[in-house]
């Protein structure tokens, strides 16, 4: 029932994430299974990045261009020609629908699970602002990412690999900070965290 955040692009962030309540997306993308590290069974890998937002340079460019290059409608979150922020997204050239098609370069068709194998994350996105770069005259803001998922590098990398080479929101971020963790299973009761690597 939560509504869709908003980063400081103004945009609606995260509008197809898994929600946690559904246990069948969870167990498929985000909770090790059978195929990882025995000690890493029911744990997860977080990713988390920060980026930083050009805003001085988005907020000259035109709504138009801001809607192309995510490939959504500012104010609703619907897909391009769409009126509901959870319409499918029209990726098909041959859309019976009728809806405008996303861009091949919008960032909302390259991070999609239809572009990337069916792949998908856990994720989420936290506004910063860190005053101003005096080198630059710039404003220090952005977004600090957070995505969980069962394996980084057919989930997480693959998506990113795609973006960094194709997503016309390159333009206008810059990824200044990554890292990646391996987050094990919870605790039992009369357990500890870890237990499974350490014990």
């Amino acid at each position: 029932a939560q509504d869709t955040p908003r980063n400081l692009m103004g945009f609606k962030d995260g509008t197809v994430n898994i929600k946690a309540e559904d246990a069948a997306a969870m167990e498929r993308y985000v909770w090790v299974g059978d195929g990882g590290p025995a000690w890493m069974r029911g744990g997860s890998y977080m990713v988390t990045r920060r980026i930083r937002m050009l805003l001085e340079i988005w907020d000259r460019s035109p709504l138009e261009d801001q809607e192309q290059t995510i490939g959504r409608a500012k104010y609703s979150g619907a897909p391009l020609g769409g009126h509901d922020e959870f319409e499918p997204l029209p990726l098909d050239e041959k859309q019976a629908s009728g809806l405008p098609t996303i861009p091949v370069d919008a960032h909302v068709r390259l991070a999609s699970a239809q572009a990337n194998d069916g792949e998908r994350i856990l994720r989420r996105g936290y506004s910063f602002t860190d005053g101003v770069d005096e080198s630059l005259g710039e404003l220090e803001a952005g977004l600090f990412f957070i995505a969980f998922q069962r394996d980084p590098e057919r989930q997480f990398v693959a998506i990113q690999r795609r973006l960094g080479s194709n997503d016309a929101l390159n333009e206008y971020i810059k990824h200044v900070g990554s890292a990646v963790f391996a987050v094990p299973p919870g605790a039992r009761q009369g357990s500890y965290v870890g237990e499974t690597l350490l014990g």
